[in-house]
């Protein structure tokens, strides 16, 4: 088999007062898996954006087997056969799955018409090949976002790539379809196709490449090879201490009486007559593959959905939530996966989001309270330690895990009583996941209340008082802290 060599040689970029890259050399061979990884910030999306020819490097060069290529649009990159699994979605809202699919690469007859027969024929396959139930004709805008990662994925596939990058695909997958993705990067490999694999989660990380890169402020700090690099080597090598995951202090706040109690609740069917209680200064955890019921019950207790049977108490009070006002009026909030899409406004600034659930209190008489709001903000900001160079700049400027910070922010400010986490973790990096579980901890040592949905099992027996398992939209189990153990839990969520 003939070695097909992808280098990116001395690779330079600066933006206003950040040095993104700082002379980063990286290279990828086929056949071959090599990870880059770092934290929010640490220059991976910039890296990556030179390669797809989203963004101009100020200095350097990429060659493909010695031969120095032009990159200067997405075009270019694809005729290079370079291909990429976007972390932010690029797909067609009103066009169908199969659509999506062949964007750009559509089969035509001899007649140079598109051949949707074939079109729907081939994603159909290919969806089975990574063992996901999706209907071809469906339009994408009615699907979720795990639904859309996985035909991102099919997407980048279907352009016959000899060089692959992987930004974050398994954000939205749950554990069975990690290992599907998985057997089809194998069988990639063997193919000769070289992959480029960018992830926060380092177990995956670790089982999947070949070559490990920590890239840090711009920089390359180490390049591992494989089996050679444990978790705690890695999280040193990114962050430059060690992150202790556990709680080891106990809560100002004891675990009281419940707070919210859900009887009987149904919607469609995504979940059947859940019962569940949460105590006041409690972290519930709940967990389950993808269509489980577990993301659509946050929707539901949030009005996004309605619910269609079933009652809810509010400190033994019965309450109807049928829409997000009754839900905010009510004090509960919501930190959804997508925060980029539902969580913030992207093109507006740090402190107009910041302050978003608390406008109406910042105006009076018609007049809005910018002193108050930029004191505020820059309260959180301090509190949450997010990164920010001036609190007027747009929101979308923002690396991940503090984008994640800004979403927790607005809803602190509301001072709400529950709080519901959506995936809180998804796509930041291993010290922005310990600050958001602190954040989480610190906020139920007061009193608050929290729901977290996470696929994340151990960081929900790290940090949470009680998990409750979700299979086919029912409660399969619940776990209390002393019996918490990962291989239980996950055996309960499995439909094996």
């Amino acid at each position: 088999m003939i070695i097909d060599r992808l280098l990116m040689k001395n690779i330079s970029k600066t933006y206003p007062g950040v040095k993104a890259l700082d002379g980063v050399s990286f290279e990828v061979l086929s056949g071959q898996v090599h990870s880059l990884i770092g934290q929010n910030g640490a220059g991976k999306s910039t890296l990556m954006g030179i390669l797809n020819g989203i963004i101009s490097p100020d200095k350097g060069e990429i060659l493909i087997n010695d031969r120095v290529v032009r990159i200067n649009d997405p075009k270019d990159a694809f005729n290079l056969n370079l291909s990429i699994v976007h972390q932010e979605f690029a797909l067609c809202n009103n066009l169908t799955v199969a659509e999506n699919i062949f964007l750009g690469v559509e089969p035509h007859s001899i007649y140079g018409i598109v051949d949707y027969k074939k079109i729907h024929f081939d994603a159909k396959k290919m969806l089975n090949n990574i063992n996901v139930d999706l209907d071809t004709h469906e339009i994408v805008g009615n699907l979720n976002i795990s639904q859309w990662q996985i035909i991102e994925i099919c997407k980048a596939l279907a352009k016959d790539p000899k060089f692959l990058v992987m930004d974050e695909p398994t954000a939205s997958l749950d554990e069975s379809q990690i290992d599907n993705l998985f057997e089809i990067i194998n069988i990639l490999k063997k193919k000769g196709i070289g992959i480029i694999y960018i992830s926060h989660k380092l177990k995956e990380i670790i089982k999947i490449s070949d070559f490990i890169t920590v890239l840090k402020d711009g920089k390359i700090i180490k390049i591992f090879k494989k089996n050679l690099a444990d978790e705690e080597v890695l999280i040193k090598a990114m962050v430059g201490e060690n992150l202790n995951k556990k709680q080891k202090e106990f809560k100002k706040f004891k675990i009281s009486n419940s707070i919210l109690s859900l009887n009987n609740l149904s919607y469609q069917n995504k979940f059947n007559k859940i019962n569940l209680n949460l105590a006041q200064g409690e972290i519930l955890g709940l967990s389950g593959l993808l269509g489980s019921g577990s993301n659509e019950l946050l929707r539901c207790l949030f009005g996004i959905n309605k619910i269609e049977e079933g009652e809810i108490f509010l400190s033994n009070i019965k309450i109807k939530i049928n829409t997000i006002k009754d839900a905010i009026n009510y004090g509960i909030g919501f930190i959804p996966s997508d925060r980029k899409n539902e969580g913030l406004i992207q093109n507006n600034s740090i402190k107009n989001n910041a302050v978003l659930t608390i406008f109406e209190k910042l105006t009076n008489f018609g007049f809005f309270n910018n002193k108050l709001a930029s004191s505020t903000t820059n309260n959180y900001i301090k509190k949450l330690d997010i990164k920010v160079s001036d609190i007027n700049s747009l929101v979308m400027n923002l690396s991940g895990g503090n984008q994640q910070k800004i979403v927790i922010a607005k809803w602190l400010a509301k001072k709400c009583k529950i709080l519901l986490f959506d995936e809180p973790t998804r796509g930041i990096d291993v010290a922005a996941k310990d600050q958001i579980w602190k954040l989480i901890y610190e906020y139920t040592s007061e009193g608050g209340s929290v729901i977290v949905v996470s696929n994340e099992i151990p960081e929900l027996i790290n940090n949470c008082d009680r998990i409750l398992t979700f299979q086919k939209g029912k409660i399969s189990n619940s776990y209390n802290r002393e019996e918490f153990s990962e291989r239980k839990i996950s055996l309960s969520i499995s439909t094996n």
